[in-house]
């Protein structure tokens, strides 16, 4: 069995010797040193377990993965965060995340901690643990697929929060509609329960192949936009009609950057994402 382990660094080993860290309230240092503690101890007993459960286990930051199909199993130690960027390239191989410092992340993609994942893991080689396929956005610009598959929500604005965002938008092949708004949020039934729900999106069974989108704050002059929240079965056009944007896959850290005139496609991904032992009803419980 060979495993890959994809972990993230924790945020004081992220921003080690920055000297702002000494302005914090003593509380507040007291939670990111636990933090970073929970996250090196969970690091090393997954790794210990792997090793002692006869796995060939290999570990990598999360900032320097890259697609790879040698493993049958991929562990990620962190977050929701660090789960979605080994989502972005692994394919239709199974993961199993475990959450690190469950007292301070929600982990809402994660089958277990530090404590239980022996017990996981065990299951997930017996083929005991159950599978959850869960769907993944395909992004394109100009004909060229990105390489990531996005598992949870893209955002496509203006890089400035405080500038208007100019798009030409379709939905399905439909007619397009040009909009001026603070951007576009578009997520895959799994990210329906974040910042798109946040926005006034709605929450999606966690099964369907559809895309839900929604306008930021759309400008209604001279008209009402007339996509402005719903649904697509396949696909989004985006044609981007303002100097520079940026596109967010999952979350901050990956972006790209867009230009005038460029053309975005995002759709359907043929392939879903395995992910091993999620708890559907704890979901369903914090996201009603």
């Amino acid at each position: 069995m060979r495993v890959l382990v994809v972990y993230k660094q924790s945020f004081l080993e992220a921003h080690r010797g920055d000297s702002a860290l000494r302005r914090l309230e003593p509380a507040e240092r007291t939670r990111l040193l636990r933090a970073d503690r929970d996250n090196k101890i969970a690091l090393r007993d997954v790794m210990r377990t792997l090793r002692k459960a006869g796995a060939q286990a290999t570990s990598v930051f999360r900032g320097k993965l890259a697609a790879s199909p040698r493993f049958d199993l991929i562990v990620t130690v962190g977050g929701d965060g660090t789960f979605f960027m080994a989502a972005h390239r692994a394919h239709a191989t199974p993961i199993l995340g475990v959450n690190s410092a469950p007292r301070s992340s929600l982990g809402l993609f994660s089958a277990a901690d530090r404590f239980t994942f022996p017990a996981k893991l065990k299951a997930a080689l017996a083929g005991r643990l159950e599978a959850t396929r869960l769907n993944r956005m395909k992004i394109t610009v100009n004909g060229r697929p990105r390489p990531e598959l996005a598992l949870n929500d893209i955002l496509i604005a203006h890089p400035s929060p405080a500038s208007l965002s100019r798009v030409a938008f379709s939905v399905d092949g439909g007619r397009s509609e040009i909009q001026r708004s603070s951007g576009i949020w578009i997520s895959t039934a799994a990210g329906s329960t974040a910042a798109i729900r946040a926005a006034g999106g709605r929450r999606m069974p966690i099964e369907s192949r559809r895309l839900q989108y929604l306008v930021r704050e759309p400008y209604e002059w001279p008209a009402r936009p007339r996509l402005e929240r719903g649904y697509a079965d396949e696909r989004f056009d985006i044609r981007i009609l303002m100097n520079e944007a940026s596109l967010w896959i999952d979350g901050v850290r990956t972006r790209v950057d867009l230009e005038l005139g460029d053309r975005v496609r995002i759709s359907t991904a043929a392939e879903p994402a395995v992910v091993l032992g999620i708890d559907l009803r704890r979901r369903n419980r914090l996201f009603p």
